[in-house]
């Protein structure tokens, strides 16, 4: 991972988490973070310890991929119970070569699977055009230790310093398509700031 030039703003909904990945681990921020909540609404009092045990694990997770940003959803949703979502958000080199870090070099790099009746795992690539600039988007369902309803926004970062990749991940299979309009919202607001960014 290297070091972002310049910053980049994503948003999520209101009700989501936003930590800093590097201090979640070293502070307490995220007791903060849900005690504050709670005080807003009381009702959420009986369930403080999970929250709080869920986005540590959460933010264990971004720290172990190396992201730059990270937030989480723990929504109650009637008929489903807690509804857990998160967004990771990485910076990585990219490929040596710049000609390797275009969206159409990214896309080629990764496979598509079609749906089939013995698996729930797909996998859609396509190419999206995002306010911050022209972007791979992979959707689909992701098996592995755990099945995971998964969007990665893959962009390439201005002025040649790697690819920006966000990350919206739910296990909530029974959700697919509203998490996936979900991620795609989120995703979209992805913005640049800074000398380079702006």
């Amino acid at each position: 991972m290297t070091d972002l030039p310049f910053g980049f703003t994503v948003r999520v909904p209101e009700s989501w988490y936003e930590f800093d990945v590097w201090r979640a681990g070293r502070t307490g921020d995220l007791a903060r973070l849900v005690d504050a909540r709670v005080a807003a609404a009381p009702g959420l009092a009986p369930h403080r310890s999970v929250l709080l045990k869920v986005l540590r694990e959460v933010a264990d997770m971004a720290a172990r991929h190396g992201a730059v940003f990270g937030a989480a959803m723990t929504d109650h949703v009637e008929d489903v119970g807690t509804v857990l979502a998160t967004l990771m958000v990485l910076h990585t080199r990219g490929r040596p070569d710049p000609e390797g870090n275009t969206v159409e070099a990214i896309a080629s790099g990764v496979i598509a699977i079609p749906p089939r009746h013995d698996t729930p795992a797909w996998r859609d690539v396509r190419i999206v055009e995002l306010d911050a600039g022209r972007a791979v988007r992979v959707t689909g369902v992701e098996s592995g230790e755990i099945e995971a309803v998964t969007t990665q926004t893959l962009i390439p970062v201005p002025g040649g310093h790697g690819v920006l990749d966000l990350v919206l991940t739910s296990p909530h299979l029974s959700l697919t398509e509203p998490m996936l309009d979900l991620f795609d919202a989120i995703s979209a607001t992805l913005a640049w700031s800074g000398p380079e960014g702006e």
